[in-house]
């Protein structure tokens, strides 16, 4: 049994009760009438789309030349996610996206500037790359990484500002993070905390995320989802601009595809108009929960540039699963319910 087997699941980015009031009170705002002319404007004036279908919304894919995968709406529609263990890849399927490091194969390595090289243990699905590459239909292999969060369990722990003060649980927070420490207050469980990621921050931790997509590359990933970007409205320890975490979010946009990177926007989607401001920068958005907190509009930027959008909502957070998938097909996203956190347990595609 290989040493990563022995880590903590992998959680997911379950936002805060005050996130979710703060989410209420943006619906019953957006619910009220509008003084605003008869035609509809978005922020900067310009006529609104809104009442056109998802499919008279998009932008040919013709129309876009990337160099790296951007797949448009409705393109794959049999696809997983699977970011913990129990992994189950034996359907063939046309994408799965899976943690970078349980795909990591023996002899792996994270290299930095200053010459350190730390050894990365093989994960339980050393060697699945190629693996799966060599399916005929070759799938496209998305690889999980995080790259707003610390976690304490990752051979690269030692990179991050603070981690030697890291107790992995805080019982009684005070008034801030340590000055000295780019790691925050956990993200809703204990093995993973929030980074400072404030412009004036990142530097002392940004080359550690950028070796995990050096490895990303060297391992043969199509693609990466680099998840916990979105601090704000989860009690992060900092107090984060919206300026800066867009800025993050584009910063790791462009790394990605500095390196021939496939890059999802994973989640943001809660802070209105933030997929619109991000949508140029990314191929392809990933959004948990966006039936659940009614959300799922606000991807529509994507599905209108002809980007596809991989939405999840959970088998326990849903009161009716058929119901939550004929919503997302009504946004014109390409969704599934899964457990949580994601495993090879459970998938219900919403095709």
């Amino acid at each position: 049994m290989s040493a990563a087997s022995h880590r903590p699941r992998r959680p997911v980015n379950r936002r805060r009760p005050a996130a979710r009031l703060a989410a209420a009170l943006l619906l019953l705002a957006a619910a009220l009438p509008s003084c605003a002319a008869s035609t509809p404007s978005d922020a900067n004036g310009t006529p609104s789309d809104k009442d056109a279908t998802p499919s008279e919304q998009r932008t040919p894919k013709a129309q876009r030349t990337p160099a790296w995968w951007s797949p448009e709406p409705g393109e794959i529609t049999d696809w997983d996610w699977q970011i913990s263990e129990p992994y189950d890849l034996s359907a063939p399927r046309q994408m799965y996206d899976i943690d970078l490091f349980d795909l990591a194969p023996k002899g792996s390595r994270l290299r930095y500037a200053d010459g350190q090289v730390i050894d990365v243990p093989a994960g339980p699905l050393a060697g699945k790359i190629d693996e799966l590459h060599a399916r005929r239909p070759r799938p496209v292999v998305i690889c999980y990484v995080d790259t707003g969060a610390y976690e304490h369990y990752r051979p690269d722990a030692s990179r991050f500002p603070g981690h030697e003060k890291d107790k992995k649980a805080i019982p009684n927070r005070p008034h801030a993070p340590a000055e000295d420490s780019v790691i925050g207050w956990d993200t809703g469980w204990s093995g993973e905390r929030w980074l400072d990621i404030r412009e004036g921050s990142r530097a002392a931790f940004a080359e550690a995320v950028w070796a995990r997509f050096d490895l990303a590359e060297r391992m043969g990933c199509d693609g990466v989802e680099p998840d916990q970007n979105n601090p704000r409205g989860n009690d992060p320890g900092f107090r984060i601009p919206l300026a800066d975490q867009l800025s993050w979010y584009r910063e790791v946009a462009r790394q990605a595809h500095a390196r021939g990177l496939s890059v999802g926007m994973k989640n943001g989607h809660n802070e209105p108009g933030t997929a619109a401001r991000l949508v140029d920068d990314f191929d392809w958005a990933l959004p948990e929960e966006c039936v659940e907190f009614a959300e799922c509009g606000e991807l529509k930027p994507f599905v209108a540039a002809g980007k596809a959008v991989f939405a999840v909502d959970y088998r326990k957070s849903v009161a009716d699963p058929a119901k939550a998938c004929r919503t997302q097909r009504e946004h014109g996203l390409d969704g599934l319910i899964k457990n949580e956190p994601p495993t090879g347990a459970y998938r219900r595609a919403c095709d």
